[in-house]
């Protein structure tokens, strides 16, 4: 018995040494009215709003109610017909943003929203812009939109100024060109840098980057959904006090002014995020099935040499990527959005750079948050009309 005991033990430590450690996020899984987008947790942890899409071209924002451990859903805002993305609550107010795809930003007051009876406000963003995901400045002035389509892919740079009556009146300096597609943006947690990423760049447009000739980054035979080969994508840093300088309406030099670096960065770059001292930038390369990081320092003083290692995600076609556990851990969503079929969430250990936890899911999990201590994850599971909740 002593032996079995023993060998017990001995194949417990090899398993955990070659990352088959015990469970690090727990899981609870609860159905949407549609295909979720992105979820946001309110500042008191009494409600979680998840952005949907409904049949028939209806979307919205599913509520629900944070009771003990679980989720009861209690409202359905409506906000049309423009698929509803990206979410989050402007600091500093009660006013939610909503990127809504061609219809442009959408803005409502958080506690009508919470009853599902608010009336949105929007600020358009140009013709079939693809309006999605949000970034905004911690002292809440300004709003970063990541355009998808619009003018071939931008980033909206908004203000978030009041009127004379002290009422937010949301205004559109100008957009950053994003070269084809601008599938993502986020911002420092400082308020002074907004990292967002094109999906694909003509490829010799790709020769004039910093980060061209790094086999990581440089690409020329990315294939995502279609036969057609396509070159690398591009990581821009984009200075916040030059964007919110910008002359109104500015276009060709001025609108690109804001602009800091351009590094190439792999097949199809779709998400990004910012560790929260500012040190690291970790992108999806989704085409690559793995996870870009740059020194953000170096991406403004030596582009060329700002990238560290690409960590494989343990899945298909990563999307959406969150740090948790103090930046030690990185949770993503790898989609399998191309192959068909469910996808799954891994747990990296950043520290060794391996998957220590996988988490089976429905069909196209796609973006992470968290909630405001951190300790909540919430995982949209586009197709499969789920929102995932994980816990440590």
């Amino acid at each position: 018995m002593k032996k079995w005991a023993a060998f017990i033990a001995m194949a417990a430590m090899v398993a955990m040494a070659a990352g088959m450690s015990a469970q690090v996020l727990h899981t609870k899984t609860y159905g949407t009215s549609g295909k979720p987008t992105e979820a946001m947790a309110t500042p008191d942890g009494q409600y979680v709003l998840v952005t949907v899409d409904r049949d028939r071209g209806s979307s919205g924002i599913d509520v629900f109610h944070v009771e003990s451990d679980a989720l009861k859903k209690v409202a359905f805002q409506a906000l049309g017909g423009e698929g509803a993305q990206g979410i989050l609550l402007i600091p500093g107010t009660r006013i939610l943003a909503v990127g809504a795809s061609n219809s442009g930003v959408v803005f409502l007051p958080l506690d009508d929203t919470i009853k599902g009876n608010a009336k949105p406000g929007v600020v358009a963003q140009g013709e079939r812009s693809g309006s999605g995901y949000l970034a905004v400045t911690p002292d809440g002035k300004y709003l970063f939109v990541a355009n998808e389509y619009g003018q071939g892919g931008n980033l909206g740079v908004i203000a978030l100024s009041r009127n004379e009556q002290g009422v937010m009146a949301p205004k559109t300096i100008g957009h950053i060109p994003i070269l084809q597609t601008a599938p993502g943006v986020t911002i420092s947690a400082d308020g002074k840098r907004v990292y967002a990423v094109g999906e694909v760049v003509p490829e010799d447009w790709a020769a004039r980057f910093a980060g061209h000739g790094v086999s990581e980054l440089q690409r020329s035979s990315c294939v995502q959904g279609g036969p057609r080969a396509t070159a690398n994508g591009v990581l821009y840093t984009i200075d916040v006090a030059k964007a919110a300088a910008m002359p109104e309406g500015a276009s060709g030099r001025e609108a690109r002014a804001p602009a800091i670096s351009w590094v190439d960065s792999g097949c199809s770059p779709v998400r990004e995020a910012v560790s929260s001292d500012g040190a690291m930038v970790y992108v999806t390369a989704r085409g690559d099935n793995k996870v870009l990081v740059f020194d953000a320092k170096k991406l403004e003083s030596d582009a060329a040499h700002a990238f560290v290692r690409a960590i494989a995600t343990g899945g298909e076609a990563p999307v959406g990527l969150k740090l948790f556990d103090d930046d030690k851990m990185l949770l993503v969503a790898n989609s399998n959005r191309f192959s068909g079929g469910n996808g799954n969430a891994t747990v990296i250990d950043l520290a060794s750079g391996t998957v220590k936890q996988k988490i089976s899911t429905g069909e196209f999990p796609r973006n992470i948050t968290a909630s405001p201590d951190g300790k909540t994850l919430y995982l949209t599971i586009f197709n499969g009309n789920e929102l995932m909740v994980l816990r440590q």
